[in-house]
């Protein structure tokens, strides 16, 4: 009985340090915010809205997470076959990127080089998605109208969930 009892305290001893050094670990373990699909739908949805208020033609809506996997995408009625590859190519590398397509667009122009990078695309219209405190969520990009117009569409659909970003 005196080494059952010894080796049930020891037992005991060893899961009670066990389960504090798993309950340390587990709060060091980074978070991070992510962009689901509920924002995504308000940003595309935001858009849609000012193309529409502004009487702008109809545009394609892509939107990426940080990952640059997409989660979102849709067309409005009339977009051409070749506006929804576009606004996705402008979303994947705002995504991956963490720039605007306007910022890539630039880099192409000194180092022609750098436009055959798989997944990037420099024509305005894509914009990085990020937190107030400048952490990277994803990317969306625009296409079907001008490109300053692309760019706008984008940037109401950001600015349609500003308050979420804060957080």
């Amino acid at each position: 009985m005196k080494i059952t009892t010894i080796a049930s305290a020891v037992l005991m001893g060893c899961s009670a340090s066990l389960s504090a050094a798993a309950a340390g670990s587990a709060a060091k373990l980074p978070t991070k915010p992510v962009l689901g699909m509920a924002l995504a739908q308000k940003m595309a949805m935001a858009c849609i809205q000012h193309q529409r208020d502004s009487n702008g033609p109809p545009v394609d809506i892509a939107i990426y997470d940080d990952g640059a996997k997409l989660i979102h995408f849709v067309a409005m009625d009339g977009t051409s076959s070749g506006t929804g590859p576009t606004a996705m190519a402008k979303a994947e590398s705002a995504a991956r990127f963490r720039f605007t397509t306007t910022a890539i667009g630039g880099w192409v122009k000194g180092n022609p080089a750098v436009g055959h990078v798989p997944g990037l695309l420099g024509v305005r219209g894509g914009l990085p998605i990020v937190t107030a405190s400048a952490q990277p969520l994803g990317g969306i990009g625009v296409s079907g109208a001008p490109a300053e117009v692309d760019e706008q569409c984008a940037q109401a659909g950001i600015d349609a969930v500003a308050a979420e970003l804060k957080g």
